[in-house]
């Protein structure tokens, strides 16, 4: 088999390898963005039990009010006893509030930190087919015999930037 051949299967699977390595990181990406919107959805539900919860609560802490002043003769459907189970009622309306923005927060974080997971792996999957296919295509241009050149007669090295940029000045 002539060194060409070799360098043009190892080549190949080079590129095979890169591009199985690149989807693999970006289906983590996915599987990592679907473990936080699960938690977002978790979250939610969380924040919907605890909002019937306190509902419950509070409702109860009226209904106790209520039968407490009726129990000692107290006229409930107006004056101070009114007044009292209308604050308690506030009371639990502005914590349903604060355990639904709360809620709400979390859930909304967890998404973002699972879009950014997504886009982490896309990215990283992308780098590593393009990075894999570099290599591959280097080491079989170095087995082919390739040296590179301007046109001049002398070698021409892209190994980095600042190199490329003295070059093409």
């Amino acid at each position: 088999m002539s060194p060409q051949t070799e360098a043009a299967g190892s080549f190949g699977i080079g590129v095979v390898g890169s591009i199985l390595s690149g989807e693999g990181q970006i289906k983590a990406g996915q599987q990592e963005k679907a473990a936080y919107d699960y938690n977002a959805q978790i979250d939610l539900q969380d924040m919907s039990e605890n909002l019937i919860a306190n509902e419950q609560r509070y409702s109860q802490l009226v209904g106790k009010q209520a039968a407490a002043y009726a129990a000692s003769g107290v006229d409930i459907t107006s004056g101070s006893p009114l007044l009292m189970m209308a604050a308690t009622a506030g009371r639990g309306g502005r914590q349903a509030a604060e355990i639904r923005q709360a809620g709400t927060e979390k859930a909304t974080l967890e998404q973002y930190y699972g879009k950014i997971a997504a886009w982490r792996g896309r990215l990283a999957g992308i780098g590593s087919m393009l990075s894999g296919i570099s290599n591959a295509s280097q080491n079989y241009l170095k087995a082919t015999g390739y040296e590179g050149g301007s046109g001049d007669g002398g070698e021409t090295d892209f190994g980095s930037v600042s190199n490329l940029t003295m070059n093409l000045s």
